[in-house]
């Protein structure tokens, strides 16, 4: 690492150029190389034309959303103490109102129903201790995080006081009942239960607090001293996803049946990685009782969308985008992914196993702009067909999905635009109210922690 304001050395490169080594280990690697024409005629073959037929399946509602982060030193001589925060926004779109931006017999849209749609977005707000920071008087930064995290999912943020706070959610959708087998302050073998009246207990042997939050396992990857940048990316996608329950089992607790007439959207997988990964299985349990809820009453079931910009499946789908005919669809099975996507020799039984709860699709629309969505697995639990292989065989039936292929396919080409590249409205606005910006946003959080925090 170099020193504040030092620069690099103009020939560092020589030593790897002069080394035979690094020839030899670049010579033996290879990649998935672009696929040749006929190649990619191939590949593009295997496509079918997208579910299209009128009148369009598409909700009353969408409810999309965007999270962002920002990580703040409190003072220039310690760049590394750090202060989170996170902010995910949500944006509530009625078709109706989206309908009627245009005037009347007419191009133009009016300004002033644009802002109404923006004036309905809705930002949450986290605040976390980050590298070097202790909360509340505890001994550690790991201690810290933990409570800090209980705090922050225990508050009602609810306009009207009403509603479940996060930490509820996660009590309901973990059945009432969390079960954590191991303190994870000291580490000693013990039975912590909680429910919603109960979500924290006092461990006998250390004497420290555990928390019902502490199920997420988002301290495990907690440093005193180094950069845990990478945690709080790994909460405000765990949160993120907890929101989406949120909404849901506010709605189902109510009126149900009002499920059947919103679109839910998140920008990025239906997956969770890395510690709090065990969160995906409920959310995928959750999802199916809803749906067989309003299926046993004759009702759409409720569209959940996941849409991905990058990563490796967007990178093979733009390779072939020239191939691809319009208005053409891929389910993405585990073979294809294998053999295309990744180029496994020997794949998992189960691609996503631990971390996925949504199928993926590659879709290229009417209009010629390729998408890489997903919408969740139409099963309670990964057991089904006897899990591992049979699961997979299972969620590559594109048949099991009904018409929420296309219930998605119709939403994205409803709200698909120019402005960006595989972009939808509702993800666009909500992105723009997440977002914190380098410059003025991410400097002003830096100096409200720089200002705020004791000394």
């Amino acid at each position: 690492m170099p020193y504040p304001r030092e620069q690099a050395g103009k020939g560092g490169h020589s030593d790897f150029i002069r080394n035979p080594d690094v020839k030899q280990f670049l010579e033996s690697c290879s990649y998935l190389r672009e696929p040749s024409d006929r190649e990619a005629e191939a590949i593009a073959a295997l496509y079918q034309p997208a579910p299209n037929s009128e009148p369009r399946m598409l909700p009353r509602s969408v409810v999309a959303s965007d999270a962002s982060k920002s990580d703040s030193p409190i003072n220039d001589k310690l760049p590394s103490t750090q202060v989170g925060f996170l902010k995910i926004s949500h944006v509530m779109i009625k078709m109706d109102d989206y309908d009627g931006l245009r005037e009347q017999r007419g191009s133009v849209v009016n300004p002033y129903k644009v802002a109404a749609i923006h004036r309905g977005a809705a930002p949450i707000t986290f605040t976390m201790p980050g590298s070097n920071i202790k909360y509340k008087g505890n001994d550690n930064v790991k201690d810290s995080f933990r409570q800090s995290l209980y705090d922050q999912l225990s508050l009602n943020r609810n306009a009207n006081g009403g509603g479940l706070t996060l930490l509820q959610v996660l009590v309901e959708i973990f059945d009432g009942t969390i079960e954590i087998k191991t303190c994870p302050a000291c580490k000693t073998a013990g039975l912590f239960s909680f429910d919603s009246k109960r979500t924290s207990s006092e461990c006998a042997t250390c004497r420290k607090t555990v928390y019902a939050t502490d199920i997420l396992r988002l301290h495990e990857g907690i440093s005193d001293f180094g950069d845990n940048a990478s945690m709080m990316t790994r909460m405000m996608n765990a949160v993120e996803h907890l929101l989406l329950a949120s909404f849901i089992l506010t709605v189902f607790n109510d009126t149900p049946n009002v499920l059947a007439e919103v679109a839910f959207v998140m920008d990025g997988p239906l997956a969770i990685f890395g510690e709090p990964a065990k969160l995906h299985g409920r959310l995928q349990g959750l999802i199916h009782k809803v749906n067989q809820h309003l299926s046993g009453s004759g009702l759409p079931q409720m569209l959940v969308l996941g849409l991905q910009k990058t990563g490796g499946l967007m990178d093979h789908a733009k390779l072939l985008e020239r191939h691809l005919p319009n208005g053409s669809l891929r389910l993405v099975d585990d073979e294809y992914r294998n053999k295309y996507v990744v180029g496994a020799e020997s794949p998992a039984d189960n691609f996503g196993n631990e971390t996925y709860y949504g199928q993926d699709f590659i879709f290229r629309t009417e209009r010629g702009r390729v998408f890489n969505f997903a919408i969740p697995y139409p099963f309670a639990d990964k057991t089904f067909n006897g899990g591992g292989k049979g699961f997979a065989n299972a969620k590559a039936d594109q048949s099991r999905y009904g018409d929420l292929v296309q219930q998605a396919c119709d939403l994205i080409r409803h709200f698909e635009m120019d402005l960006y590249e595989s972009a939808i409205v509702p993800v666009a606005l909500a992105h723009r109210h997440a977002s914190i910006s380098i410059m003025p946003g991410g400097k002003v959080l830096d100096i409200l922690a720089r200002t705020t925090i004791r000394r």
